[in-house]
C-alpha cells in the first residue's frame, strides 16, 4: 500500500515541492532502501527476540512516519521520512516470511509463501485504484492520511491477533558478530544465493514496471489517472489469478518447475516489449505485453522465496534467510527506481529496458540454483531432499 498507493500522485508531487520527477521517484527509492536495510536488521533480531514484539513495533513506526510525511514542506524531508517508514514497515515483510518458516516446511511452506504472495498482491489492485480517485478529487496527502489509518488497523491487529511464533527455547544467541556471522553461513550456500538472487531480479522487473509506470501510461500513452489505476489494477489482477493457479499446482509439482516457467514467460514477455517499443511500436501492445509479463509473477515470488528459504531452514536461520532475501529484494528496487526515470518521463524505453534485463538475468540464476539444487540431491546420502 506504502508503494502503489501514490504513484498516481507522483506527477502532483513534483511541482508541488518544485521537484524534479526524478527526484519524487527518489521517494519510492528511499522507502526501498529502508526495507532492504530494516529487513537485515530485524530478520535475524527476530531470531533472537522473537517475532511479536518486533513486529509491533515496527507498525507503531510505520504509522508515525506516515503521519509525519503529511505536514512535511521538504521534499529532502519527505525522502528522510520514507526511509525510515520503509525499515518500519521491513518489520511486517520479514518477521511474515519467518513466521511462515517457523510453522511449515517443503511443500507446505511452499503453499504458505504462495498465499503470503497472494494476500501481498491484493495491494497493487486496493492501493492504485484507490490511489486513481484520490488523484482525481484531492491532493497527494490525503493519500498518506490513507496510510496512516491502514497503518492504525495494522497495529490493532499485530497486537491482538498474531501470534508468537518462535518460543523461547528456538531463538539464537549472541549479539552483532553472531548475526555477522549467522549471514555468512547462509550465503555460504550456493543454492540459497541463487535463488534469492533470482528473487530480487525477478522483483527488480516487476519495480521497473511500478516505479515508472505512472509516467509511461499517463505521459507517454496518454491515459488519465484514474485509467491508469484501473490498468495497474487489471495488470496486478493478472498475477492474483496465476497465484491462485501456483498455489494449487505446488501440492502436486515441482516449484522448480513451476518458477522456472514464470521467470521464462517473464523474460519472453519483456525482452519482446523492449523490441516493438524500440521499433516505435506501443500503445496497446505495451499494456497487454505487460499484462502477461506481471501476470508470469504469480509462479515466481512465492516459489523462489520457497527454495531459497528451504536452504536456510536446514541451518535454523530462517529469519537471517528472510532477511538476506528481502534486502536484495528491496536493494534491487531501489536501484531500478532511477533508471527507470533516466529518459525524463516522455519514454518508455528505460522502464521497458529494466524490466528485460533483469528477467533476463533471473532466468539464468533460476536455471543455475535449479540445477544446484539438483546436484545436491543427487549427491545426499539417501539421494532424497529431507526438506521436500
Amino acid at each position: 500500500m506504502a508503494t502503489d498507493m501514490y504513484l498516481a500522485s507522483m506527477p502532483e508531487m513534483a511541482p508541488w515541492f518544485g521537484a524534479s520527477a526524478s527526484m519524487v521517484q527518489l521517494t519510492l527509492t528511499a522507502y526501498m532502501v529502508g526495507m532492504a536495510i530494516g529487513q537485515f536488521l530485524l530478520g535475524p533480531l527476530s531470531d533472537v527476540l522473537g517475532r511479536h514484539r518486533l513486529m509491533v513495533a515496527g507498525t507503531a513506526l510505520f504509522l508515525v512516519s506516515s503521519v509525519a510525511v503529511i505536514f512535511t514542506p521538504d521534499i529532502r524531508v519527505v525522502l528522510a521520512l520514507r526511509f525510515l517508514q520503509g525499515v518500519a514497515g521491513a518489520a511486517g515483510v520479514v518477521i511474515a516470511r519467518a513466521m511462515v518458516s517457523d510453522i511449515a516446511r517443503g511443500h507446505r511452506a511452499a503453499q504458505l509463501y504462495s498465499v503470503l504472495s497472494l494476500i501481498t498482491s491484493l495491494a497493487p489492485v486496493v492501493a492504485p485504484l484507490a490511489g486513481g480517485v484520490i488523484a482525481t478529487v484531492a491532493d497527494w496527502r490525503v493519500v498518506f492520511w490513507v496510510l496512516t489509518v491502514f497503518g492504525a488497523v495494522m497495529l490493532a491487529c499485530t497486537v491482538f491477533v498474531i501470534p508468537e511464533t518462535l518460543p523461547r527455547e528456538a531463538r539464537s544467541k549472541g549479539g552483532f558478530g553472531r548475526i555477522m556471522r549467522n549471514a555468512g553461513e547462509v550465503l555460504s550456500d550456493r543454492t540459497f544465493r541463487r535463488y534469492a538472487l533470482s528473487f530480487a531480479f525477478a522483483f527488480g522487473a516487476l519495480f521497473s514496471y511500478i516505479s515508472a509506470s505512472s509516467f509511461v501510461i499517463q505521459n507517454v500513452l496518454g491515459y488519465s489517472a484514474l485509467a491508469y489505476s484501473v490498468i495497474f489494477a487489471l495488470n496486478a489482477c493478472g498475477s492474483i489469478a496465476t497465484g491462485v493457479v501456483n498455489t494449487k499446482l505446488v501440492a502436486t509439482r515441482s516449484p522448480q518447475a513451476l518458477l522456472l516457467l514464470g521467470v521464462a514467460g517473464l523474460a519472453v514477455f519483456s525482452v519482446l516489449d523492449v523490441v516493438l517499443v524500440l521499433l516505435g511500436v506501443q500503445g496497446v501492445v505495451t499494456l497487454v505485453l505487460i499484462f502477461l509479463a506481471q501476470a508470469c509473477m504469480g509462479f515466481v515470488l512465492g516459489n523462489a522465496v520457497a527454495l531459497a528459504q528451504r536452504q536456510a531452514q536446514r541451518k535454523n536461520l530462517s529469519g537471517m534467510g528472510s532477511a538476506l532475501i528481502g534486502m536484495g529484494q528491496f536493494v534491487m528496487a531501489g536501484i531500478v527506481t532511477p533508471l527507470t526515470g533516466l529518459a525524463g518521463e516522455g519514454s518508455a524505453v528505460p522502464m521497458v529496458v529494466c524490466m528485460a534485463v533483469c528477467s533476463v538475468v533471473a532466468l539464468a540464476l533460476v536455471r543455475l540454483a535449479n540445477a544446484s539444487a539438483n546436484a545436491s540431491v543427487d549427491t545426499s546420502p539417501d539421494g532424497h531432499d529431507d526438506a521436500a
